[in-house]
């Protein structure tokens, strides 16, 4: 893989990239945050259970 290249990520960490984006956001960037990231609602949907998951573990281990 060369220096330009970068690896693929999957839809869910793409929308989990997303949510954490999204915190605090308006509604005119989300659609922008939408686009760059490459998901829909429904991906957010989908994955938005296990990225909670995800920040309540690192809420707690950082405490």
């Amino acid at each position: 893989m060369s220096s330009l290249e970068s690896p693929v990520l999957s839809r869910k960490h793409r929308a989990w990239i997303a949510l954490y984006a999204l915190e605090g956001c308006d509604e005119q960037d989300r659609t922008e945050i939408l686009r760059v990231n490459n998901v829909t609602e429904a991906d957010l949907a989908e994955f938005e259970e296990s990225w909670l998951r995800l920040r309540c573990g690192n809420l707690t281990s950082n405490r």
